[in-house]
């Protein structure tokens, strides 16, 4: 486990990032600087966390499969499985190492716009993932 975070980060929802940090360092042994780049979150996502959480009243695993959907097409699948396969140090489904960065990614959005203080989560659930 490492105590490193990305931008933003709290480790309220993800208790290790170090699974995301071996999805970029794949990424760029495998030449993938897309895939690299699109696991970053942006201000698109930051503002999707906003959207959904107010208009709509949802748990907060509820929110977390919504925002997961929607970066989901931004995870690189070949990348996803030999970085998670990696870090777990057993081989792993397509899907599930696609669905694991998502949900990866859709947590760190919503700990950043908690962190800029853009949304306020109630009922949180310590590490989801």
């Amino acid at each position: 486990m490492s105590e490193y975070k990305p931008l933003l980060a709290t480790g309220e929802l993800v208790k290790d990032y170090t699974p995301l940090f071996q999805y970029i360092k794949t990424a760029v042994e495998m030449g993938r600087d897309k895939a690299k780049e699109e696991v970053i979150i942006k201000n698109s996502d930051l503002e999707k966390v906003r959207e959904l959480a107010s208009t709509t009243k949802l748990s907060l695993p509820d929110l977390i499969n919504r925002l997961s959907d929607y970066v989901r097409h931004r995870i690189d699948p070949e990348v996803a499985v030999k970085a998670l396969a990696k870090y777990l140090g057993r081989e792993v489904s397509e899907e599930y190492a696609v669905l694991y960065y998502s949900r990866l990614i859709a947590c760190w959005a919503i700990e950043a716009a908690t962190t800029l203080n853009m949304v306020k989560i109630s009922g949180r659930a310590a590490n989801l993932i």
